[in-house]
């Protein structure tokens, strides 16, 4: 849908797992993508069995919203019956679109599936006008960019293809160093295979370079302790979506199906606060990039929509990720009348510290832990014990909220 439709752009979140399905919807997603534990490119993430995906979809289209399934690995050819039986399977959970690099993988949904809405994933590497066209008349409905691309090549990709033709970019997340995340390095150090699903992300390891007749007397370094020479940033764009509408971009796409539960929300309601903050003709709230920054990640930076890879380095200058709020819990249920929440423990919290409550549209309330309780309400100091259950007093909250670090 070009941008002269006035259309508001999709914002499309990670669901790595029906957990992480929900809170993206609770937070803002109007739509999200996810997987089966087959044929998708984050084998890692947790993912979905199929009566958690038929759940999922169903949780979703009750909200309004819609669910992606990637199958887009590219699978060898003893693998092509399996994905015929998983076709049939995702054609009777009738999820809103499938996310596809393989052109055989497109037949195989289309010889199974009625009507299946295909979207074509980056790992496509689609980088012009006359590819989008190609797929267009193949029936793609959508083509997610590849990564590589500037905001003014979008913009004039978007110029020149059917106004009909959805253009789908990242936003925000890992960024992939080799081409649209073709990678070859993982089967090569690991024998596991990055266009399977299941990357060991090497790109990301630091590494000495030598020169190979000068032996050990030349290691080039950046910063003292290595080269990171393939090591990318993640991509920040939540200061720029004004730009990446008026480019004509239809849905904007959060990486990072293998984040926590918190990285999903988190970063979801800032995209949406912002979003709906641009939509609304408001200035940019600096405190959506601060909720950015308060899960884990690494150096921030833009990729490549305002430079192209060889002009401006997108590699970090410390190989270490970055967070600067834990997240303590989860809000399961909230009894108004006695004021107490029971939750549901993801990193330790001790009375007496102080603590942030977020709640979908908002940027969280500070508070003082004044005490926590056991499932049978004896009083805790502490809650040290992975997934425990247990109470803590909260003026207002509710089911899906989540207790940080302030």
């Amino acid at each position: 849908m070009s941008a002269d439709k006035k259309k508001a752009p999709e914002l499309l979140s990670p669901a790595g797992n029906p957990e992480k399905l929900r809170y993206a919807v609770d937070y803002g997603a109007d739509a999200v993508y996810c997987a089966l534990d087959r044929f998708g490119m984050r084998a890692g993430a947790g993912n979905f069995t199929p009566p958690e995906l038929a759940q999922g979809v169903e949780y979703a289209h009750a909200r309004g919203k819609r669910v992606y399934v990637t199958v887009n690995t590219m699978p060898h050819e003893g693998a092509l019956g399996e994905l015929a039986e998983y076709a049939r399977i995702l054609g009777g959970i009738r999820p809103d679109a499938y996310i596809v690099s393989d052109p055989g993988v497109i037949d195989i949904l289309r010889e199974n599936i009625k009507d299946p809405v295909i979207h074509l994933s980056t790992q496509a590497s689609t980088v012009n006008s006359a590819a989008v066209k190609f797929w267009y008349r193949q029936g793609v409905k959508r083509i997610v960019l590849a990564r590589e691309l500037t905001l003014a090549e979008i913009a004039e990709i978007r110029r020149n293809i059917p106004p009909d033709a959805e253009l789908e970019c990242f936003v925000h997340g890992a960024m992939c160093v080799s081409y649209s995340g073709r990678c070859l390095l993982s089967n090569y150090f690991t024998a596991r295979d990055a266009n399977g699903g299941g990357c060991a992300q090497p790109c990301r390891w630091k590494y000495y370079l030598r020169e190979e007749k000068r032996g050990e007397a030349a290691v080039a370094e950046e910063y003292g302790d290595g080269t990171y020479i393939f090591s990318s940033r993640d991509m920040n764009m939540i200061r720029h979506l004004k730009r990446l509408a008026e480019a004509g971009i239809d849905s904007f796409k959060i990486e990072g199906r293998m984040k926590s539960a918190y990285y999903t929300a988190a970063v979801t309601n800032a995209y949406r606060i912002a979003l709906d903050d641009m939509l609304a003709g408001r200035g940019f709230d600096e405190r959506c990039l601060r909720e950015t920054e308060s899960v884990s990640h690494r150096e921030y930076g833009t990729g490549y929509y305002f430079a192209k890879p060889a002009e401006e380095p997108n590699t970090v200058s410390v190989n270490e990720y970055i967070s600067d709020r834990p997240f303590l819990c989860t809000v399961e249920s909230y009894d108004p009348a006695a004021r107490l929440a029971k939750c549901r423990q993801r990193n330790k919290m001790c009375v007496g510290e102080k603590a942030n409550l977020l709640s979908p549209g908002g940027f969280g309330s500070n508070f003082v832990i004044t005490a926590l309780y056991d499932t049978e309400m004896n009083p805790i100091s502490a809650t040290p014990h992975a997934g425990m259950e247990f109470y803590i007093p909260l003026e207002n909250a509710r089911a899906g909220d989540i207790i940080r670090g302030a």
